[in-house]
């Protein structure tokens, strides 16, 4: 197919205005240490239904020069950090004409592989090629790369894969990049291709920097280096810093409930798989225009698997989504529930979804669930059985992992390999434990069940003007952050930093929204919301 350019431009080099964290290092004959550019970025996504494929591919030059040390024998290393949930799956590394294709092995191992080669007791008489590329927990990565000569450059492609979340402006792919902004130098575009893959459907929304535009799948987006940090601010509002800021890709307005299921029958990873993603149903909504503009409200959402079931306060959520999996598997419905102020029950309602359930997602269903599990939740060592890097394995490219020549040229312009099982190398009696059965886990939080009685209220006035003011309880002062829906979940209006004085603050809203309308305000760890009416 035919690439189709978005935007085009000429990359430049400039220097990024953030700290740098891909740096040199001798490694014999004295120390020093330097900055590094970052000579080509170039990244392929790729849009699955819960997941979004990243191949990231990143050129690295030694610059400056070397006051005390071997200037042959550099090390290249630096800490990245992914979206969280994200999990690195395999790795490539250039050597001369070479190609060589990391292994999965146990940290500990890879590390003293790593030294071995390294050897920074003597000095080198040659030197073979290894990268490595370790977990540190909080989605942070660390890499190393040996040897590199100064004013020369190595060049490295990885994969990780990113799930399907919900953040502020609902369900989402978040991609935090590995390389792009660590570097004392940096392209001043990046490029990223953009593919669909089978069965993903719809239309989905790219968001980067102040840009936000219908994705075109095949079409190679030249994107400003800008788009990937961003200011931030402490609570009082001064400013702190740059971060990371990621590229987002989201369904559309018209995304409605969805749900994928996997079964494996053998093996430790043996049980029912299940993902939902939930918009509520035409019956809830109408329950919810029905009751008075000043009754506060809330939905209940319930998903069973056998005699399991999980339960989330809808309207602290905007949205449902769960990964679960159990040893019953999921009865296709999502029971809703609609309360009054008082608590009563106003509406129950049950709706049956077909799930999907192709070749991908019994691969890749069992693989976000896993990553969730072990690198977001923290709960088990599951990278040697399914496939990435966690807190007990490291990925380990070394002169032994170099492909055959015909398999070297099919991967030399494009894509990683991921991993085959004899490529994830763990000592037998080290064999991880998965959860047997019955564990779930809530869209981005922590499993909660409905709440009933909030300690924190919001209080709305609609004003002249079109001006709302609205005031927390036992919240006095402080920046939070606020969105507007309507009754059918679609986001009309963001702010990120409003500052709350003596527990109120006021808000503008968007020229010609009117009717029944649900305001979200984020105050520090709380989550609460109101229904309001604006009648013109």
């Amino acid at each position: 197919m035919k690439t189709v350019v978005a935007i085009l431009s000429i990359s430049l080099l400039f220097p990024a205005t953030i700290m740098a964290q891909i740096q040199w290092q001798t490694t014999h004959n004295g120390t020093d240490q330097g900055e590094c550019q970052l000579a080509s970025n170039a990244i392929r996504m790729t849009v699955y239904p819960f997941h979004v494929d990243v191949e990231e591919e990143a050129i690295i030059t030694a610059i400056g020069d070397v006051w005390w040390g071997d200037p042959s024998t550099l090390e290249l290393f630096g800490e990245f950090s992914l979206t969280k949930g994200s999990a690195l799956r395999s790795m490539l590394l250039w050597s001369g004409g070479k190609i060589l294709k990391a292994k999965l092995k146990d940290r500990a191992a890879a590390d003293s592989a790593y030294e071995a080669i390294v050897d920074r007791s003597k000095p080198q008489v040659f030197a073979r090629d290894p990268a490595e590329i370790t977990f540190l927990g909080n989605n942070r990565y660390r890499f190393r790369i040996y040897p590199v000569a100064i004013n020369n450059s190595r060049k490295v492609r990885i994969l990780y894969s990113v799930p399907f979340q919900m953040f502020l402006n609902g369900p989402q792919f978040q991609i935090t990049t590995a390389f792009t902004t660590g570097a004392q130098q940096t392209p001043t575009q990046i490029p990223i291709e953009i593919r669909k893959a089978t069965p993903a459907a719809g239309t989905y929304i790219i968001t980067y920097g102040y840009t936000k535009k219908t994705v075109q799948f095949g079409a190679t987006y030249q994107i400003p280096i800008t788009a990937f940090w961003a200011d931030t601010y402490d609570e009082w509002g001064y400013y702190i810093g740059t971060s990371a800021k990621p590229i987002i890709i989201a369904p559309d307005t018209n995304f409605s409930t969805t749900a994928y299921t996997a079964t494996l029958s053998s093996g430790k990873t043996a049980g029912n798989y299940t993902a939902v993603f939930a918009t509520p149903p035409d019956t809830v909504l109408a329950a919810l225009n029905e009751l008075s503009p000043d009754e506060s409200s809330s939905i209940e959402a319930k998903v069973v698997a056998g005699d399991k079931a999980y339960i989330t306060d809808f309207t602290q959520m905007g949205y449902l989504g769960v990964y679960m999996k159990s040893t019953a598997a999921w009865d296709s419905s999502v029971y809703w529930t609609v309360y009054n102020s008082q608590g009563k029950t106003v509406l129950q309602c049950r709706k049956s979804y077909k799930p999907h359930s192709d070749s991908l997602i019994k691969t890749m269903l069992p693989f976000v669930w896993a990553a969730k599990y072990s690198l977001v939740e923290g709960n088990d060592y599951l990278g040697a059985l399914f496939g990435f890097i966690d807190r007990r394995m490291s990925l380990l490219a070394q002169e032994s992992d170099t492909l055959s020549t015909s398999e070297a040229a099919k991967w030399a312009e494009a894509g990683v390999p991921q991993l085959q099982p004899e490529e994830i190398v763990l000592f037998g009696s080290q064999s991880p434990i998965p959860p047997s059965d019955n564990v779930i886990f809530e869209f981005g939080t922590k499993v909660r069940t409905v709440l009933k009685n909030s300690i924190t209220a919001l209080i709305i006035i609609v004003k002249a003007n079109r001006m709302i003011n609205f005031s927390i309880r036992n919240f006095k002062s402080g920046v939070v952050k606020a969105a507007l829906f309507d009754m059918g979940g679609r986001l009309l209006e963001t702010w990120n930093t409003i500052q709350v004085s003596g527990g109120t603050a006021e808000l503008k809203l968007p020229q010609q929204v009117k009717g029944c309308l649900i305001l979200r305000v984020y105050a520090g760890d709380k989550i609460i919301q109101k229904r309001f009416t604006v009648v013109r």
